[in-house]
């Protein structure tokens, strides 16, 4: 049974996470995290972390409280830091305004924070209680998880495709595969990442801004990341035009031109070399080289060629299918999914944790790898 206890900081963590949650999106790369400071069954004060650099979650709320903490219960989502960062360790504020109790739902997973938060403050005799809905902390705070622990970006993939898996029509054309719910909904991802990731091809064919635009994410700035080994990055690409909304990268090999790399970086763009095999990019130095700058999540968003070699050499957390009620057909049209394939029913790429909705009349698969 329940006790009534528990009941009563569910309800106030679920308080402090729908904070959290508004900072989906800006936070990155810190994380998610919001904070409730409740004292005779009363909130006194609240606040999430709005974005790297400005105060976090606690110490707004503990703020806003003011002297009226003491001997409070602060309910916050994720464990307070012990360190110098942009911003002073979050546990000194605190043990400085003194609630009589802290409720944390997850622990950090970063090296310098982990347990030692919880640590200094029973220290000073504070009560701590850990775990209270911390299923949702796993998934609010994914990305920043992955990143911390590895070092490289959470790296969710997107395709609009027919019923027989094909992700454009025998001539190339692609436009529009999915209906304007859809369409809308990829900008709403778009808005949650750091970073948005294609291939050259997609650019020559499609000449794409890769920008945000949906209204739900004002002046929302996006780094664009282009896999092109041999700089054909056209200089009069409409992407080229959009540097005030976000840096862009090209990631191509020691065999692209001098001249060409000179150009593009006049423009703005920062150019990083990886190995090349011939057929790819190292797409392992291509994510390692994204964690090192600061990039916690990026949306994978084509071609054929890119999405087949995450698929390939399993490196994909996620996935988002849109799926149009047609079939395009065709031994040339470009499929989801081509490559070598996997080898035996055995070694399938398997989905966990999915789950489907309608779009208008597209259906969308949302799944783990």
């Amino acid at each position: 049974m329940i006790k009534t206890q528990e009941i009563i900081d569910r309800g106030y963590m679920q308080m402090a996470y729908s904070l959290a949650a508004r900072a989906r999106g800006w936070a990155s790369p810190n994380p998610y995290v919001g904070a409730v400071v409740v004292k005779g069954n009363k909130i006194i004060g609240y606040g999430y972390h709005e974005q790297p650099g400005k105060p976090h979650a606690e110490v707004v709320a503990l703020e806003m409280a003011g002297e009226k903490s003491r001997d409070s219960t602060l309910y916050v989502t994720l464990e307070p830091c012990v360190h110098w960062g942009r911003t002073p360790p979050c546990v000194e504020t605190v043990l400085r305004f003194r609630p009589k109790r802290v409720v944390i739902s997850s622990l950090d997973p970063n090296p310098i924070v982990y347990k030692k938060g919880v640590e200094r403050l029973r220290e000073k005799g504070i009560e701590v209680d850990l775990g209270c809905l911390k299923e949702i902390n796993e998934k609010l705070n994914e990305a920043y998880f992955k990143f911390v622990r590895h070092g490289r970006p959470w790296v969710i993939l997107k395709a609009a495709l027919s019923l027989d898996a094909k992700i454009a029509a025998v001539d190339g054309s692609s436009k529009w595969l999915t209906g304007p719910l859809a369409r809308d909904y990829v900008h709403l991802l778009r808005g949650e990442v750091d970073a948005l990731l294609v291939g050259i091809n997609t650019i020559l064919k499609d000449n794409p801004r890769l920008t945000v635009r949906h209204p739900l994410w004002p002046k929302k700035h996006l780094t664009r990341v282009i896999l092109d080994s041999q700089l054909r990055l056209p200089l009069n690409s409409r992407l080229l035009n959009t540097l005030d909304q976000g840096p862009i990268i090209v990631f191509s090999s020691n065999q692209a031109s001098s001249r060409k790399q000179k150009l593009l970086e006049k423009k703005g763009v920062k150019i990083i070399k990886v190995s090349h095999d011939g057929r790819w990019l190292n797409l392992e130095q291509v994510l390692e080289e994204l964690g090192q700058l600061g990039i916690a999540s990026i949306l994978v968003e084509g071609g054929g060629q890119v999405l087949t070699s995450f698929f390939e050499q399993n490196l994909a957390d996620k996935i988002y299918l849109h799926i149009a009620p047609c079939f395009l057909g065709g031994e040339r049209a470009t499929s989801l999914f081509k490559g070598h394939g996997f080898p035996s029913i055995e070694n399938r790429l398997k989905l966990r944790h999915y789950r489907t909705f309608w779009l208008g009349p597209d259906i969308i698969l949302e799944g783990y790898f």
